[in-house]
């Protein structure tokens, strides 16, 4: 390999980038994948009780899941038709995500839900937990951004 190319592979392995990356593909499987999935599959598997509009909600919520965390692990690679497929992944399931959330939350306001141990509003909790998607999501969308800057082709 000659000095050259030694060179331009240390400037595209940049220490940084690679723990945003993997900063961001962490928080992306906890927020988004983990926190996101579970809460639509609860409200899949409480659906009897619930009715189908919130059935769907879930399943909607996990679709916005998967697309979250398919834009995370796009954004590991440096070609350009993955970056760009990362940005638009991560911000519709983005979307999509708040937007399932304020469905749930105005329903279970409306409906009075709330935790039997704190009296808590159940809105709150369903905010705690979806909300930090948002991060992971920016921070995907800002690496992948980063990267179609430097991207060649």
């Amino acid at each position: 390999m000659s000095k050259k190319t030694t060179k331009n592979l240390a400037e595209r392995r940049s220490p940084l980038m690679t723990a945003c990356k993997s900063i961001a593909l962490l928080l992306s499987l906890w927020f988004s994948g983990a926190m996101t999935a579970l809460s639509g599959a609860g409200l899949i598997y409480n659906g009897e009780s619930y009715g189908a509009e919130l059935k769907n909600t879930g399943i909607f919520l996990i679709i916005s899941s998967v697309l979250m965390v398919s834009g995370a692990f796009l954004c590991l690679f440096r070609k350009k038709l993955p970056n760009i497929l990362s940005i638009l992944l991560a911000v519709s399931g983005l979307v999509l995500c708040l937007v399932m959330l304020s469905r749930l939350t105005d329903h279970a306001d409306l409906s009075g839900w709330t935790d039997k141990y704190t009296l808590l509003p159940v809105s709150d909790m369903y905010m705690r937990r979806i909300l930090p998607s948002i991060a992971p999501c920016v921070l995907t969308a800002a690496i992948a951004a980063v990267q179609l800057k430097r991207c060649k082709k």
